[in-house]
């Protein structure tokens, strides 16, 4: 591949990213099987508690309401971008979920 052709594909790649990490840009969730977290020590949690396999541990934090299952297709606000988690408004409250549970 030729660097023009490497630098294309990857503009292509990263650009709807670069979009989407803007403060203050819509996005809007992706279909269900997502949470999001009232905390970002509460996502980083249950992403632990995912790869884990630490079912119990992640159903005690949404059976608390310190996480809640995300529905698809809700416009929603970024308010910041830290790596792979994403803080965002929905209807005032401000939660946190990963960047991969978000589309443009």
């Amino acid at each position: 591949m030729t660097t023009t052709k490497a630098i294309t594909a990857l503009t292509c790649f990263m650009l709807p990213l670069l979009a989407l990490a803007q403060a203050g840009t819509t996005a809007v969730t992706k279909p269900d099987g997502y949470v999001a977290c009232f905390t970002k020590v509460w996502l980083t949690d249950i992403i632990a508690f995912s790869n884990a396999n630490d079912a119990s541990s992640a159903q005690a934090y949404l059976d608390t309401k310190k996480c809640i299952p995300l529905a698809g297709g809700v416009k929603v606000t970024i308010i910041s971008v830290d790596g792979s988690q994403v803080q965002f408004a929905f209807r005032g409250e401000k939660l946190w979920t990963v960047r991969s549970a978000l589309t443009k």
